[in-house]
């Protein structure tokens, strides 16, 4: 694995728990009234949406990069609410 992996990983995973926290997610899935796991869950939500934007640039290792990075993304939300 290399850094480029790291970074997306981490990336990724910084990034949806950003969209969690912030109050616009909620109110557009509220808009739309979308209230089922894969939008209202960190995990769920940063493994699609990691899987759906490295699935044509890194084919099979997607899989992998998004599995890691829903794992971290949910780490980083325990770490979050321990505040």
């Amino acid at each position: 694995m290399n850094f480029n992996y790291l970074f997306i990983i981490l990336g990724m995973a910084s990034l949806v728990n950003m969209a969690h926290a912030a109050p616009i997610y909620h109110s557009v899935l509220k808009w739309f009234n979308i209230d089922f796991k894969p939008f209202t869950c960190v995990m769920c939500s940063t493994f699609w949406y990691t899987l759906g934007l490295t699935a044509i640039p890194y084919g099979i290792d997607s899989i992998f990069i998004a599995s890691i990075a829903a794992i971290t993304a949910e780490l980083i939300d325990i770490q979050i609410h321990k505040l």
